[in-house]
């Protein structure tokens, strides 16, 4: 987990899309959990975390797309060759998060930090979600870091291709480059643990990489 206190502001157990599993067989469950950091009024980080629950059987293999998109901040899909197992890591940038259109846990999570005075929608959160599978086996996240609350810019943009977040446009800025090159980092960190943790090996990570902090940054400057 990053750095700080997180509290739970939604579950849920589901059947996965049909686009996730081998429709021939019986459907396993999903569960996942949505963590929140709250700086009041703001939040300052969420992570989404979901594993399978114990299949009904073993018998199958998940068959989903974690690495389809490419318009992204980063991407490493280091499965490519290998039967179909998925090992995805996606750093992108969102807008406006925990709107009324979120589906599922996050419009779950959006009424309870609703009822908890928390500025909705977020504005722009900056992601690194990772996706592990083999076989039957699936373990995922998501981490979500809200720029703003790092000190770093984040005013609101016109359209998503149109963000100073987007990957065609970050590089123009050294802390808005920083701080991407620190939630990558973050995610390369879960993408070994979770490959270790699939395979059965324990994790070899020392010290997770701090977020950047623009705010700290320019404080060292002055």
């Amino acid at each position: 987990m990053p750095a700080g206190k997180f509290v739970l502001a939604a579950t849920t157990v589901n059947e996965p899309p049909w686009g996730e599993g081998d429709i021939s067989k019986p459907r396993p469950k999903v569960a996942r959990v949505l963590l929140v950091q709250i700086e009041p009024p703001r939040l300052r980080a969420a992570v989404l975390a979901s594993t399978l629950l114990a299949p009904p059987t073993y018998r199958f293999h998940w068959s989903g797309q974690a690495c389809r998109k490419e318009d992204t901040l980063y991407r490493a899909d280091l499965e490519r060759s290998n039967g179909g197992d998925e090992n995805c890591l996606l750093v992108d940038h969102s807008l406006a998060s925990f709107s009324p259109r979120s589906q599922g846990v996050w419009k779950d999570a959006a009424a309870w930090l609703a009822g908890q005075n928390v500025q909705l929608p977020v504005p722009l959160l900056i992601t690194a979600s990772v996706t592990r599978t083999q076989g039957w086996q699936l373990v995922a996240a998501t981490y979500a870091f809200n720029p703003r609350m790092y000190g770093c810019d984040a005013t609101r943009s016109r359209s998503w291709a149109d963000s100073p977040w987007h990957r065609k446009a970050v590089a123009g800025d050294p802390q808005r480059e920083r701080f991407v090159e620190s939630v990558t980092g973050w995610g390369k960190g879960v993408q070994q643990h979770f490959d270790g943790l699939v395979a059965g090996r324990q994790s070899a990570l020392d010290k997770m990489p701090e977020i950047y902090s623009c705010a700290a940054a320019q404080a060292a400057l002055n």
